[in-house]
């Protein structure tokens, strides 16, 4: 398996089963020290669009969003890692971030972390698909609808 960008980790993570991302990332700070970076925060953010046809900017609405980032001491080894993520959830967002250090720092969980990712992108692959299957099935030719008329 190739692996993603590390800017993909923390969605394709988010996407995967959370006993498994819980498990791991358990077994990962059992074994290692955790130093908050920053105060692990969440709330609302107020995000903003740009509309597609004029390009003018409007504000859709608040989403709740949390974000961790921290350090992993390990055996003299230390990982930095994060993850933002739109949730509510700090203490998953905190599991991600565990993991996001963990993978970054080619510990030796890294290959289950990869294999977390990879299920998670099969996962989000899988929703993009019926996502779109929704959306073919609401498309209307306007074409056949003015033939008609005719």
């Amino acid at each position: 398996m190739t692996r993603p960008q590390r800017e993909d980790w923390g969605a394709a993570l988010a996407a995967a089963d959370p006993a498994d991302l819980a498990a791991l990332a358990g077994r990962i700070t059992a074994s290692a020290q955790v130093e908050a970076m920053a105060p692990p925060r969440e709330g609302l953010m107020l995000m903003r669009l740009r509309d597609s046809v004029a390009g003018a900017a409007f504000h859709l609405g608040e989403v709740p969003v949390a974000r961790v980032h921290l350090r992993l001491s390990r055996d003299g080894q230390r990982a930095e890692g994060g993850a933002t993520l739109m949730s509510d959830d700090l203490a998953r967002v905190t599991r991600i971030a565990v993991l996001d250090a963990a993978l970054a720092a080619e510990w030796m969980e890294a290959p289950e972390i990869e294999a977390l990712i990879a299920a998670g992108q099969a996962a989000r692959a899988g929703q993009e698909a019926d996502r779109a299957l929704v959306l073919d099935r609401t498309r209307v030719d306007f074409q056949l609808l003015s033939k008609e008329d005719e």
